[in-house]
């Protein structure tokens, strides 16, 4: 239902002040910090209203209204005034992220530390993926006493080293001809791609080490499949200890709790890939019950026009919405750039 001017202009006053005080908001308190060209009993009638309607509610009897998440619903809708962060801010928050780790992974938890940060709210983001991740390069070295080290390099630029035992006995040359294999056939290759690939013949002068090699494609075939789990990262969870609403040791831990199951985060976080926009899920429109009391605000962060990730906050559903979205989409579209400046894209 569209609310009249007047109820407009009160739903909006009574959001921000909730959001400042984190006190139930009476006729009172309305009148007195607001210019609605009526008298008390005027917005006391407003209030009950819009309570009828389902955009407020009133804690206890005696006490003011507090949104609704219908409420907080139609204020991110229709209400909020254009969400923007003060330019000294986004100073500060880009010269943070200049100094950026090599690592894609790095790169993308420190943005979410410094979203955390700048919202005073706890703050999630996923790893990027494109269609797949694949190997860019695999490499040999032999370490001594019957070890190698194989090294992996990832599309995401993650490095990872293992080492593994071998009892074949294989010359240097021989070594660096298997690297060379390796890294060749299977550049480029996803999880989808290794067996094919794995299965072709080797060449004459390495047809000696098939258990050798088979132990190296293994390897590296555990290092994508290890990436390719929904890991999501979770940053600022302190902020959440300093949330009123959060007093309740029990109602807390049931939040923590859930802040722990990487899955469902994933879940809600691969909401933001259904637009361009910030998404923004309000309390009982949350898939997960134990959430029903906190709020999201999320966005995907792309590489070349295609959304690879998502970041963004959790906060109780009395959230400064306005600055969430400002600061989600600021370290999105930042991260978006950091990326696509990296070479290994």
């Amino acid at each position: 239902m569209e609310l009249g001017e007047r109820r407009r202009q009160i739903l909006a006053a009574v959001v921000d002040d909730y959001v400042q005080t984190a006190e139930p908001v009476g006729s009172e308190h309305l009148v007195l910090r607001h210019d609605f060209g009526v008298k008390q009993a005027t917005v006391r009638n407003e209030l009950a209203a819009m309570s009828d309607l389902g955009y407020l509610r009133q804690p206890h009897t005696s006490a003011g209204r507090v949104p609704s998440d219908r409420g907080y619903r139609y204020y991110v809708d229709q209400l909020m005034p254009e969400p923007s962060l003060d330019s000294s801010e986004t100073r500060r928050v880009r010269h943070g992220m200049s100094r950026q780790e090599s690592e894609v992974e790095e790169i993308v938890q420190q943005t979410c530390r410094i979203l955390s940060d700048i919202t005073r709210y706890a703050s999630l983001a996923t790893p990027p993926q494109m269609e797949s991740i694949c190997v860019k390069h695999v490499g040999i070295s032999d370490i001594g006493e019957g070890k190698l080290l194989v090294f992996t390099i990832l599309s995401t630029g993650r490095v990872d080293h293992r080492v593994i035992e071998t009892d074949a006995r294989a010359t240097q040359t021989q070594l660096i001809a298997l690297g060379n294999l390796v890294s060749e056939r299977f550049k480029n290759a996803d999880l989808n791609g290794f067996s094919n690939r794995a299965a072709d013949e080797l060449p004459t002068e390495l047809r000696g080490l098939k258990s050798l090699y088979k132990k190296i494609v293994a390897a590296a075939k555990q290092v994508l499949a290890n990436a390719a789990e929904q890991e999501v990262y979770v940053e600022g969870t302190g902020h959440m200890l300093r949330q009123p609403e959060y007093a309740d040791s029990q109602r807390l831990a049931g939040i923590l709790e859930t802040l722990d199951q990487r899955r469902s985060l994933f879940q809600i976080l691969s909401s933001s890939f259904l637009g361009r926009n910030v998404t923004v899920i309000i309390g009982s429109e949350n898939s997960l019950d134990e959430m029903h009391d906190c709020s999201f605000v999320a966005s995907s962060y792309s590489v070349a026009g295609r959304p690879c990730g998502s970041i963004g906050v959790v906060g109780p559903t009395r959230m400064d919405y306005r600055r969430s979205v400002a600061a989600v989409k600021f370290m999105a579209d930042n991260l978006s750039s950091l990326l696509a400046s990296l070479s290994i894209w």
